[in-house]
């Protein structure tokens, strides 16, 4: 979490919006196909394309897989600094659980 997700949000000023394209279930299967889209700190729109893979047991999700448009990824974790206070604030939290 703390690798990628905390960065992630310290980048966005308002949240990604997921705009579901099509669910798949197969027994304990579940993939979940969509895109998102959001504002970056820039003022620049933030959007890609998602596959979430999950396994399931007992109707809870017990392993899951994220896929996305590294490209479209790098592009905006390079161009975009993280704010600051929400970065602290996140090491804390991960801190204080670890």
């Amino acid at each position: 979490m703390s690798d990628v997700i905390h960065p992630f949000n310290a980048r966005i000023s308002v949240g990604l919006k997921p705009t579901i394209r099509n669910i798949y279930a197969d027994d304990d299967a579940v993939i979940v196909f969509f895109d998102a889209s959001g504002t970056a700190r820039d003022g620049k729109p933030c959007a890609n394309t998602y596959a979430w893979f999950f396994e399931m047991h007992d109707g809870k999700v017990v392993k899951a897989w994220a896929f996305f448009d590294s490209v479209e990824f790098n592009e905006f974790w390079q161009r975009v600094t993280p704010a600051e206070s929400i970065m602290s604030t996140a090491n804390a939290a991960t801190k204080s659980v670890l």
